[in-house]
């Protein structure tokens, strides 16, 4: 045990006790590969879309979006004024 924090190599197991490699009753048998099936042909969902059609959806999303900011935004100024006008009196 002191052999190591005096920086010697530590002493080889003898023969013996050293595990034995293959030829073992005990050793597990190798593992068989199992064959995945590959998929050839990927599944698309609904019909195919073209460039021209993500490019519109895509549109009409971001427009939709900003109107509805600004409408929403519109009817929180209104409540907002008419809140000030109550704490006043």
């Amino acid at each position: 045990v002191l052999c190591y924090a005096t920086g010697e190599a530590a002493p080889k197991p003898k023969a013996s006790v050293r595990k034995k490699k293959g030829g073992s009753t005990s050793s597990t048998p190798p593992l068989t590969p199992i064959a995945t099936p590959t998929p050839t042909t990927t599944y698309t969902k609904g019909r195919e879309e073209s460039e021209g059609d993500k490019t519109d959806e895509s549109d009409y999303g971001s427009d939709d979006d900003n109107d509805e900011t600004v409408k929403a935004g519109s009817k929180r100024d209104e409540d907002d004024d008419d809140n000030d006008d109550e704490e006043e009196l």
